[in-house]
């Protein structure tokens, strides 16, 4: 019995080194399925951890897989992810956030089908100077996943010994466009009533904590070549916030009847549009793709400690140029297909206090 208790005890000192291993000042990330259980129960995840650099464009951190064994998964602890902070928490500091985004983006095998899920995210503090890795659980629906054939996707991608070689899978950036001091919707007010009942609407965001705005994405199976707004094909999610600064602004609009206004953020507006490959003897297009769309950075005036937003109201309607020109010089969308205002028209996701959506990458489709 003295070498499988040596054997043991090994393991265990090896497991409390790999817990020491942790990154300092990082985290540790778990991957887990809506009930709290390890995604690698249900197969070989792969997966990828991301940024936005200084210039809003997408910074690969880390990449890697994990497996569900079970030796791994208790002892060496090999079913989560270790990841050094250093890098997104530099850049939130150049672009003074008071946080840093990092995205995370998760690939499922399992039975011979690959389900790609839509990514999350989390924010920590630029500033912070934890000694010990935080513990990250982040929870992924498996319902949300796009699920491909892999037998399929093994024959269009070599027709000799596919699994000869690594196989992994990523998201490239197609497009990445950003619109500098660009009017940005947050409020669309339409008075139909008639008579001489009028509208008076008051908007205000204080300054005295950090607030900023959301990241969307919207993913899909080939969503760039769909010929009408269709929701039910499309996954749309919020991720965490580009930038948190200490900003503050305030609107007053009054809207007689029969008319509309906007009422309007000055800010870089960003859209990064992407294809999903599986990548083996060479790299093949799953047909997934993904758009992002996100605020860089507003337009402010800073003074008293506190970032003023140059915002303002304009009658009638947005005008949605941006986008759609955008769109239209990439050539992924093309003749009547879908257009932003078909997002104006059936989803809008106001505000939690913290953050808010706005302009999710339903133009583009």
């Amino acid at each position: 019995m003295k070498k499988p208790l040596a054997l043991l005890a090994g393991l265990l000192v090896l497991g409390a080194l790999g817990y020491q291993a942790s990154p300092i000042g990082g985290v540790k990330v778990s991957l887990l399925d809506e009930s709290g259980r390890p995604l690698t129960n249900y197969g070989k995840v792969y997966y990828t951890i991301w940024t936005f650099g200084e210039n809003g464009s997408m910074k690969i951190l880390k990449k890697g897989t994990l497996t569900g064994s079970i030796l791994k998964s208790l002892i060496l602890q090999e079913n989560v992810i270790k990841l050094n902070l250093d890098a997104p928490r530099g850049i939130a500091v150049k672009k003074g956030s008071n946080t840093a985004f990092i995205g995370v983006d998760v690939w499922v095998v399992k039975d011979g089908k690959l389900y790609t899920l839509p990514p999350e995210s989390f924010e920590l503090r630029s500033s912070e100077k934890n000694i010990l890795a935080k513990d990250i659980e982040l929870k992924f629906n498996l319902k949300e996943a796009g699920i491909k054939d892999l037998r399929t996707l093994n024959s269009k991608n070599s027709e000799v010994q596919p699994m000869a070689h690594d196989v992994y899978y990523e998201w490239k950036t197609v497009e990445d466009k950003y619109y500098l001091h660009q009017k940005v919707p947050v409020m669309i007010i339409k008075n139909n009533a008639g008579s001489s009942v009028y509208a008076n609407i008051e908007m205000a965001f204080q300054g005295s904590y950090y607030w900023g705005p959301m990241v969307t994405v919207a993913f899909g199976d080939q969503i760039s070549e769909k010929l009408s707004f269709d929701p039910s094909s499309i996954t749309l999610k919020a991720l965490g916030r580009s930038t948190t600064k200490k900003y503050k602004a305030s609107w007053t609009a009054t809207v007689y009847p029969y008319s509309s206004k906007y009422i309007w953020i000055k800010g870089t507006v960003h859209y990064i549009y992407q294809k999903e490959y599986y990548c083996s003897l060479y790299c093949e297009p799953t047909g997934n793709e993904r758009y992002f769309v996100k605020i860089d950075e507003f337009d402010t005036d800073y003074y008293n400690g506190i970032y003023h937003i140059d915002s303002g109201e304009s009658y009638g309607e947005p005008p949605y140029s941006v986008p759609s020109q955008w769109i239209e010089e990439t050539g992924a969308v093309y003749n009547n297909k879908a257009d932003i205002e078909d997002f104006y028209g059936e989803i809008y996701v106001g505000t939690d206090g913290e953050g808010f959506n706005i302009g999710a990458p339903l133009g583009p489709l």
